[in-house]
């Protein structure tokens, strides 16, 4: 058969079956695109290690050890006493942190990083025991302790000085120590032994009943993400950063928050009923009961990060080739002129390297230089090559055009996270349309030419 005369459906079916083909190549690149971005989290997590992680405070509360009734003595009918310990928490707290973020670079990676000055106060009293609790004989207020709970003992790292303490107004002496100070405390039985990280002090307390109002200083290093646990009955949270991209994150949204191009500030109040903790409670290993579930706070995350933009396109990468290979299968429909599969074949994998070349380029020069760069060159590529296939340098523009704003929408999907489906779904709809509209009067059985005005022999 002449080639005017070739069956346009099979033609298409063919095209469909490339772009299907091309694609396995695009999910390729996105299997390094995962290969890239674990990598570079691997870098993230070693950076944000040095300067003590993800950081997460908890405290400050009072820790007194106890003796409590476990039974009686069957021969002498004394009461059996074993040591435990008691947590209490502020009556109320406030906590205001002042955080400057930077990035630190590793190679062609980069982590956010942070120096927080945290200062939290409120007040504590009157410490009464746990409710219900009959079998306490004695707490031991001399040998109480303040402490600070931590998310890990790599935490550690990130103090950056000394703690202060205020106690009424005035600055009290408190030697901390990593971790729970066990030998102010006493040490219980093994079984109730404290193995919690973070900083403690001796923190005696000569009448439980009288409240006292507290103010501690911590000045803390981390990266990454800072979150705070609503250790006070009424906890109140202030947070100001020079981070323009802030991820809030945890049990509790803030009350109020505003961003901008210069940083955020955010505020949370969490009230007594809403934090799911008692005012005291017996202590458990690890002190889980402080913070588990119940932390709030800020991820300090990397917009420009290119690893997201480029995962949203690649999930769309079969309707982008779709788009291309329609182009070059319309100029065919309506012109006459041929391309070979083998010229569709190069033609998609272009469009598969431009992936790999905004991948590669932005992890040294930005998202936006490298897709700028590649989409021109894959745009200019793709434009001459369609006037060289077609021999014509008006369907060579056309081509350019029609490529250049499917790039620009690849960009969009790429920036936009809220809009990315909708704007996937539409454009997709758009290319069907005009494909119907442009094929709307082309013989797919490719007869037209030699039965000119008569039906085919199997339409009659």
């Amino acid at each position: 058969m002449e080639p005017r005369q070739r069956s346009l459906g099979l033609k298409l079916i063919l095209v469909g079956a490339l772009a299907f083909m091309l694609w396995i190549p695009a999910m390729l690149v996105h299997g390094l695109v995962f290969e890239r971005s674990t990598r570079a989290d691997s870098v993230r997590e070693e950076i944000y290690g040095l300067k003590g992680g993800e950081q997460t405070v908890s405290g400050p509360v009072i820790i007194a050890p106890a003796l409590v009734e476990t039974g009686k003595n069957k021969k002498t009918g004394e009461p059996i006493l074993e040591s435990t310990y008691f947590v209490f928490t502020p009556s109320a707290l406030k906590i205001d942190a002042d955080v400057k973020a930077s990035q630190r670079r590793r190679s062609i990676y980069e982590a956010t990083i942070y120096d927080a000055d945290i200062v939290a106060e409120g007040s504590f009293g009157p410490l009464t025991p746990p409710q219900l609790r009959s079998d306490i004989k004695e707490i031991q207020w001399e040998r109480a302790a303040i402490v600070v709970k931590f998310a890990a003992n790599a935490a550690l790292k990130g103090v950056r000085d000394t703690p202060r303490l205020y106690v009424d107004g005035k600055r009290r002496e408190a030697t901390f120590e990593p971790g729970v100070n066990l030998s102010a405390l006493g040490r219980a039985r093994s079984d109730h032994v404290i193995d919690a990280p973070g900083i403690s002090a001796p923190f005696p307390i000569a009448d439980p009943q009288k409240p006292f109002a507290f103010r501690l200083s911590l000045p803390l290093s981390g990266g990454g993400a800072l979150f705070f646990a609503p250790a006070g009955e009424e906890t109140s949270v202030s947070m100001k950063a020079n981070w323009p991209d802030p991820s809030f994150q945890g049990a509790y949204l803030p009350d109020a928050r505003e961003i901008g191009a210069e940083g955020f500030t955010a505020e949370w109040r969490i009230p007594y009923l809403a934090r799911s903790l008692p005012r005291s409670f017996p202590v458990d290993e690890g002190l889980s009961r402080l913070d588990a579930g119940k932390t709030f706070g800020v991820r300090f995350i990397d917009a420009a990060s290119p690893y997201q933009s480029v995962n949203r396109a690649l999930k769309y990468a079969l309707m982008f080739l779709g788009i291309v290979f329609l182009t070059f299968f319309l100029f065919e429909a309506t012109t006459g002129a041929r391309a070979h599969p083998a010229q569709y074949i190069l033609l998609g994998l272009a469009q598969v390297i431009f992936y790999l070349l905004v991948l590669a380029f932005s992890e040294h020069i930005g998202f936006e230089a490298a897709f700028a760069g590649a989409a021109t060159a894959t745009v200019g590529l793709s434009g001459v090559y369609a006037a060289t296939v077609f021999h014509s340098l008006l369907r060579g523009i056309i081509a350019f055009v029609a490529f250049s704003a499917a790039y620009g929408l690849i960009y969009l999907l790429m920036k936009s996270e809220d809009y990315a489906l909708m704007i996937g779904s539409v454009t997709a709809f758009g290319a069907i349309a005009l494909t119907m509209y442009v094929t709307r009067r082309l013989d797919w059985y490719g007869g037209r030419g030699e039965a000119q005005g008569r039906p085919r022999e199997d339409e009659v």
